[in-house]
């Protein structure tokens, strides 16, 4: 069993946890009456967007614990590294779009970031301990 890998992915099985209950109980507060049939078509492909990633999460967290406590998958440390490389995209991709938007302002409230890189990390640790 390969304990940095199922760190990982416990880590983003609660992150997925709290994407899916808070998250969404956040994001629903933004809805509100549209002015405009673009403003809600926006807010819905939004919303759907947001739902995509806790399909990622979930998915990933799975696979994540698969790997590092079974031998059903043989390429385990290519599969925990294609995860790192995801979650490290998903790192400088969230810091980019702070950093270019308003949202600078945010940055230490906006922590999914350091979420990501921390996962990253522990990943291209774990993935040579197999």
């Amino acid at each position: 069993m390969n304990i940095y890998v199922l760190t990982a992915g416990l880590l983003v099985f609660v992150g997925f946890l709290a994407h899916t209950f808070v998250g969404t109980r956040e994001t629903l507060t933004t809805r509100v009456e549209f002015s405009d049939a673009l403003i809600e078509k926006n807010w819905y492909q939004s919303f759907t967007a947001w739902h995509l990633i806790t399909a990622a999460l979930l998915l990933s967290s799975i696979l994540l614990i698969l790997i590092a406590a079974t031998d059903v998958f043989e390429a385990k440390r290519t599969i925990a590294l294609i995860f790192a490389i995801q979650f490290l995209a998903w790192t400088v991709s969230a810091v980019i779009t702070i950093a270019v938007t308003n949202g600078r302002k945010y940055f230490g409230q906006l922590y999914q970031w350091a979420f990501f890189l921390i996962v990253s990390a522990i990943l291209f640790y774990g993935m040579d301990r197999f």
